[in-house]
């Protein structure tokens, strides 16, 4: 068959609009609502699927993130997060652009491939798009009614009502501690390689090049001057672009790139949206259906915990549960800045979006801060962890809860519960405690 020259999506050709190609769905299709379909020529040989897993080579078995198979295993309670109004056609476009991508007989990286093909195929099969046709959809796990009242009288869903815009800038308020520590992620990454949702190990060993254009972009950003603020912002707006030139139309992605580049839009997200530049925010808003369609994607491979007979069990390997819990907690972090934004713009808006399903994340800073994989498992036997379905925060808090249990990530999440004042005195009492303990 002949290969079609059309490039532009289906709906700007018939409409006679000028398309910019982007995908999932071009801007135009987002702004009013439209059906995009991008059309690709068939192939002219059907590729063979049962060989579209990456070359298992001897380097790739000693790598680092070689991940357990408890990101797929079979039965395991897998939640696929929030499902966007335009997944039919994300899918669709994820298969046949995988097809497109088999004419590409060049060799990969070695780096690229982060898991070890033999051990781990049907981790590559989701990630080249290849099992989209042939696996059966993994059940999404609705969250609970305690779930789902947590989320509606936390903060987030109470603050914006009847909130005048100036309380940002009122240091006394919620609105005021919650933007600014979602402001201060990328000059936690510049400062510590690290934020609240993204594990300072996560990339030691194998760095994706979009991190590094984004820890470039965020030291840039946070050490800005008015005499260089020109060109730091002209730096940023480059790497955001070049980041979704380069990941918007690509159908082959491990997990790992899947999650690193999320790491880096969102960054770039919270930038465009929280700064206050006009030009940014339109930028970002235009970038938003992106960046839910990647969150998307990695609710597919996310180990949600939600086989509670084998949460006791530790980890095959420390770098296992860091990809894993720095999955999970980027999906529930993301997820919570996207309605914070909505919410500030529209504070009558209350669509429960992501938050009618259950994302789960590990509430341990003893585990989270560990400095090796000794002391992680030693932690592991001898400090308690609690898991935490979206904000239902009342087992912790009931049930033997302690303030030096909480980190950076759980103290932005407790804060939204319980109001500012509250979470700082439980976390201080508990601390406090503690020391009177260990010095008596």
């Amino acid at each position: 068959m002949e290969k079609s020259r059309q490039k532009n999506c289906n709906s700007c050709v018939q409409n006679k609009r000028r398309c910019d190609r982007r995908k999932p769905e071009c801007s135009r299709c987002v702004e009013k609502q439209m059906l995009c379909i991008y059309v690709y020529s068939k192939p002219k040989v059907a590729p063979d699927t049962a060989g579209t897993g990456p070359p298992a080579s001897s380097e790739a078995k000693g790598l680092s993130f070689a991940f357990s198979g408890s990101l797929c295993t079979p039965g395991l309670d897998l939640d696929l997060g929030y499902t966007p109004q335009s997944e039919t056609n994300i899918r669709d476009d994820i298969s046949l652009s995988a097809f497109m991508d088999f004419t590409n007989t060049a060799s990969p990286s070695p780096n690229q491939w982060l898991v070890p093909a033999e051990e781990h195929a049907s981790i590559f099969a989701t990630s080249t798009g290849t099992a989209t046709a042939t696996e059966p959809e993994r059940p999404r796990t609705p969250a609970t009614q305690q779930a789902q009242k947590a989320y509606h009288t936390i903060a987030f869903a109470s603050f914006c009502h009847g909130a005048d815009p100036w309380l940002v800038y009122d240091s006394t308020s919620l609105l005021h501690y919650i933007t600014n520590r979602v402001k201060a992620f990328p000059r936690d990454l510049a400062a510590t390689n690290a934020t609240p949702f993204l594990h300072r190990f996560l990339y030691r060993d194998h760095t994706p090049p979009c991190i590094v254009a984004c820890f470039a972009a965020s030291v840039l950003y946070a050490n800005r001057t008015p005499a260089n603020a020109a060109m730091v912002m002209r730096a940023l707006h480059a790497s955001a672009a070049e980041l979704v030139d380069a990941e918007a139309g690509r159908s082959t992605a491990t997990p790992v790139e899947k999650l690193a580049r999320v790491h880096a839009l969102f960054l770039y997200q919270v930038i465009r949206l929280f700064d206050g530049d006009i030009h940014l925010r339109a930028q970002g808003e235009k970038d938003l259906p992106l960046l839910r369609a990647w969150l998307d994607e990695l609710c597919r491979v996310r180990d949600n915990l939600g086989d509670a007979a084998g949460r006791g069990l530790p980890p095959r390997e420390w770098e296992r549960w860091i990809f894993a819990e720095s999955l999970r907690r980027t999906v529930m972090m993301a997820y919570s800045v996207i309605s914070l934004f909505s919410l500030m713009k529209d504070p009558e808006h209350e669509e429960p979006g992501p938050w009618a399903f259950t994302h789960r994340w590990t509430l341990a800073r003893s585990l989270w801060e560990a400095g090796s994989s000794f002391e992680f498992y030693r932690v592991w036997k001898e400090k308690p962890q609690f898991v935490i379905a979206n904000y239902s925060l009342e087992t912790f808090l009931e049930h033997g809860g302690r303030g030096d249990d909480v980190d950076d990530f759980a103290e932005i999440l407790l804060s939204s519960y319980m109001g500012v004042d509250a979470a700082k005195e439980f976390i201080q009492k508990n601390i406090w405690a503690s020391q009177k303990m260990v010095t008596s």
